[in-house]
């Protein structure tokens, strides 16, 4: 048997409705930050339903060929890996199991997998900005420009705040019926600054790696099975 899973960060981006308040302060070295360099941010994750609200760090690092995220809460990470040809490779990783699950291209094609690197890399895809999600307001906070924007993509209400000096958002909200998610930019710095840093190759090496094509027949493998039942999980409760 063979799952069917979108990533969740796929999921995240692909749904992100006013402006937001300014009900938060932007980190103070921006205006030092360049978009080419690499990139290490930490933001807040809030998760906002009918049972109690959650609350956990959530970090993203972004270079040239390659995006990393980790959320704390469930201890879940993602890599997305860009080549020169333009294919996409994808790892999940779980960091309790120690497993991690990797995609090739032709399996992001099989799952219908559009979206673009430009998007992974600003966590919303930029050509959105003026045309699905309407400019309302630009502000210049701690000497950095802020530009507010609302609107809806694909169904679901979604508001940015957006730093073009680094091409990310500074808050991005998207309100689904039955849960509101938002990330709120903490701290950015180049890659090597920030205190929590990316997995490193020698200990992705050592954890167990499963091709996603082969997950979904192994019914006799206990640990293959709980990482199916976490995507499961994650797919349908975290986003």
């Amino acid at each position: 048997m063979k799952i069917l899973l979108t990533s969740s960060l796929i999921l995240f981006l692909s749904a992100c409705a006013s402006p937001a308040k300014d009900t938060y302060t932007l980190p103070e070295n921006l205006s030092t930050i360049t978009p080419a360099n690499p990139l290490a941010c930490r933001f807040e994750k809030q998760l906002v339903n009918e049972q109690k609200p959650q609350s956990t760090d959530w970090y993203f690092w972004r270079d040239a060929l390659r995006t990393e995220t980790r959320d704390e809460l469930s201890n879940q990470g993602e890599i997305w890996e860009h080549n020169k040809t333009g294919q996409l490779f994808y790892t999940r990783i779980f960091y309790n199991d120690r497993v991690a699950i990797d995609f090739v291209p032709g399996d992001l094609a099989a799952m219908g997998n559009t979206v673009s690197w430009q998007q992974l890399g600003s966590l919303i895809d930029p050509a959105t900005l003026g045309k699905e999600l309407l400019l309302q307001n630009k502000k210049t906070v701690n000497q950095v420009a802020v530009e507010y924007y609302s609107g809806t993509l694909n169904g679901i209400p979604t508001e940015v705040d957006w730093l073009p000096v680094i091409q990310l958002p500074a808050r991005l909200t998207k309100k689904l019926p039955e849960k509101t998610i938002t990330v709120t930019l903490s701290e950015c710095a180049p890659a090597s600054k920030l205190a929590v840093q990316p997995i490193t190759k020698a200990e992705l090496d050592s954890f167990r790696h499963i091709d996603y094509t082969d997950l979904g027949d192994m019914e006799s493998d206990p640990i293959a099975q709980r990482i199916e039942q976490l995507m499961g999980e994650h797919h349908h409760q975290d986003h």
